[in-house]
């Protein structure tokens, strides 16, 4: 007891003299400026909108580019299709505490479900649904309010194009309800996220594309984009996650093997397997985006460009970054320009801008 109290003594000493010590820091000569809590109030207000801004124009920068690619790309995804109107929903409860304070007083966000902005080009905008419209009905069903509604909403959406080609709205426009008539389009079913992290990056999880606030910001315009997007998508309508699961299953079959011999191969084999034909892997998904890059209407002039100012700007690539992932080769280069030939003689004979399949091999007799 005695030696805990004379611990706690020496700390509290050695505490005092810290702040004694403190005291006699050298401190500024100047006398800066000091704005008072108001000032800062505002500023950070204003940040918080600013802030709030950027992350819708990255959104409908990045809507505005996925959707044509998964509208285009919808022949190429099989099963994996949905039909959308291509609509941003919100309400309250969409954004972080962070920028809730500015959705709330710029937004008007509120427990309602609300037209965050159609999609430019989509059948929303078309049908002319605007941002800040209020969803009332979707079809017969009232849309919910609160927590978890707008995700509600959206299945809600997805249930109504399903049976019918069109959805009719009710929405409610500065005090006036209207009826909206909505067709609704068939595109691949792989939503298109922007995360927020700094590092240059996109990748494929098999469901969704994922796109960071870094890439939004390399990228210079929509062709980059829809380079980076398209490819993204072409992994995932490709099955390339699932082959790469597949292979690692089949690898890991000889840790186990091994494990019951009392080797520990710490998953050498299953890793090994998962990264067999990733470089044929990669290579398609720059083949098949090509080709969805086609179908979308946007140029493919120069595509090659871009990735040769990923690997200048990036030429020491960590592990995590999107160069490491997809490897900038001459001989990525070279079959990209292969691809846009394939596709100019295509378009030139009136063909469809469908990528060509391996025909199956035939059995050795």
């Amino acid at each position: 007891m005695s030696r805990h109290v004379s611990r706690r003594g020496g700390m509290l000493a050695l505490a005092v003299a810290a702040v004694a010590a403190l005291g006699g820091c050298a401190t500024p000569s100047t006398r800066y400026a000091q704005p008072d809590a108001a000032a800062v109030a505002e500023e950070a207000r204003r940040q918080r909108e600013l802030a709030l801004q950027t992350f819708v124009a990255r959104h409908r920068r990045l809507d505005r580019v996925a959707f044509r690619l998964l509208a285009a790309g919808a022949p190429l995804c099989g099963e994996r299709t949905v039909r959308s109107i291509g609509v941003r929903l919100f309400n309250r409860h969409t954004f972080g505490r962070e920028l809730r304070e500015a959705a709330v007083s710029h937004l008007r966000a509120d427990e309602s479900v609300r037209v965050l902005y159609p999609v430019p080009g989509a059948p929303a905008e078309t049908a002319g649904l605007r941002g800040g419209d209020v969803l009332l009905r979707v079809g017969r069903e009232p849309v919910p309010e609160g927590r978890g509604a707008v995700a509600k909403t959206l299945r809600l959406l997805r249930e109504a194009a399903r049976v019918g080609e069109g959805v009719r709205l009710e929405v409610l426009r500065e005090g006036e309800r209207l009826s909206v008539p909505v067709r609704a389009v068939r595109i691949c079913d792989y939503g298109v996220v922007l995360a927020r992290a700094d590092e240059v990056n996109a990748y494929a999880d098999g469901r969704r594309v994922i796109v960071t606030a870094g890439m939004m910001r390399f990228v210079e315009d929509e062709r980059e984009l829809a380079l980076v997007v398209s490819h993204e998508i072409a992994h995932n309508a490709m099955g390339h996650l699932k082959a790469r699961m597949r292979n690692y299953l089949l690898g890991s079959i000889f840790d186990i093997i091994a494990a019951a011999y009392g080797v520990n191969t710490q998953g050498m084999f299953g890793q090994a397997a998962a990264q067999a034909y990733s470089k044929e892997f990669e290579a398609e998904a720059d083949y098949v985006g090509l080709y969805l890059m086609a179908r979308a209407g946007f140029p493919l002039e120069g595509a090659a460009n871009f990735w040769r100012r990923m690997a200048a700007e990036y030429p020491a690539s960590i592990r995590r970054s999107h160069t490491a992932t997809h490897p900038a080769t001459a001989e990525r280069f070279a079959a990209i320009e292969l691809t846009l030939g394939e596709i100019e003689r295509k378009r030139a004979a009136g063909a469809p801008l469908l990528p060509e399949r391996r025909k199956p091999e035939q059995p050795k007799t």
